[in-house]
């Protein structure tokens, strides 16, 4: 008989991230898969059932089809979960092709057992939430809120590219108040990075620097700047490796007890959804905390608020197509 087990949190996402990263590469695109799963472990049937849905979440992440259990597919994955004293052992056989002598894989991945109990135990503790500030069809590379006025209105400032806009509130709505063109000689980089400082009153791209006060936007002027190793550093933004892949990072102050917080981004590709996830980072070790938010699409930027308290976050929503601009909030569980 299985033992109940007290950790009822997503523990085992990064395990998920880990056993899909190494089983994705081999893989033909947009493939077929049937998942099978065989529980030998001590875990009861609702963390399997809550293993499957995040299995069956990254897979489909990642691009690839699961099919119904009486169809026929490409790969066929039988994993058994399983146990020892110190880990949880997830051993996999990945089939390739509909017949017994196809090509055949194994792949293991482990998880300590010691090391889930306090990422679930913080999974009750903490919460993330998403607040949408601004949303439009052309590119953000990042945002700004400057605080309301005494009215209560407040003006929101989009680094785009070619401009700098500037937007007020306006009876509950934001109007375009003005907006600044960014000349530059040569063309930006496809992958062209931004960032915007309100305490200095400017926003930098590669070569480029805007400056003046943002609340008179028509005397701000842009010029081009030569950049150090610093200042391309800040526009790269802060990254961490997660299964074997540097992705978006914001770190936190302190939170819910805890010294600091990493916020990051998953591990797939800008073609993919996302998540954004909470990590400790005790002694060197990345431990999950909570439940991640889910996005439609590529998280592009993730920039630590000054305050150390939230993120800005820019994001592209596959669906629609938009680019959201997005506020994430840590927020803890009594």
């Amino acid at each position: 008989m299985a033992a109940s087990n007290p950790q009822d949190a997503r523990w085992w996402d990064s395990a998920v991230d880990s056993f899909v990263a190494k089983i994705a590469g081999d893989l033909k695109p947009r493939a077929a898969i049937s998942l099978a799963m065989k529980n030998i472990s001590s875990l009861d049937s609702a963390t399997v059932a809550g293993i499957r849905a995040s299995l069956e979440i990254a897979i489909r992440r990642r691009g690839f089809a699961l099919a119904s259990p009486d169809a026929k597919a490409s790969t066929t994955i039988e994993l058994t979960l399983s146990e020892n004293l110190q880990d949880y052992i997830w051993a996999a056989v990945i089939h390739r092709g509909t017949h017994k002598d196809d090509e055949e894989q194994v792949e293991i991945v482990s998880v300590s057992r010691a090391a889930a109990v306090p990422a679930a135990s913080s999974d009750r503790a903490m919460s993330l939430q998403r607040q949408i500030i601004w949303q439009q069809a052309g590119k953000i590379l990042d945002f700004a809120m400057i605080a309301g006025d005494a009215n209560g209105r407040f003006a929101l400032v989009i680094l785009e590219p070619e401009r700098l806009a500037f937007y007020k509130s306006v009876t509950g709505q934001l109007q375009l108040d003005g907006a600044v063109t960014i000349a530059h000689e040569k063309p930006w980089p496809r992958d062209v990075r931004g960032k915007i400082d309100l305490e200095a009153q400017s926003a930098t791209l590669p070569g480029v620097r805007c400056s003046g006060p943002f609340d008179h936007s028509e005397t701000i002027q842009c010029s081009e700047t030569a950049l150090d190793k610093a200042g391309i550093a800040q526009l790269a933004g802060g990254s961490v490796e997660i299964s074997g892949r540097d992705v978006e990072a914001a770190k936190l102050g302190a939170v819910c007890g805890m010294d600091s917080v990493l916020l990051a981004s998953g591990t797939g590709d800008w073609t993919q959804p996302d998540v954004i996830r909470a990590y400790s980072s005790a002694e060197q070790q990345l431990a999950a905390l909570g439940t991640p938010l889910d996005y439609a699409g590529p998280v592009l930027v993730l920039w630590g608020s000054s305050d150390r308290r939230s993120a800005r976050v820019v994001s592209r929503n596959l669906v629609t197509g938009m680019y959201e601009a997005s506020i994430v909030s840590v927020s803890c569980n009594r």
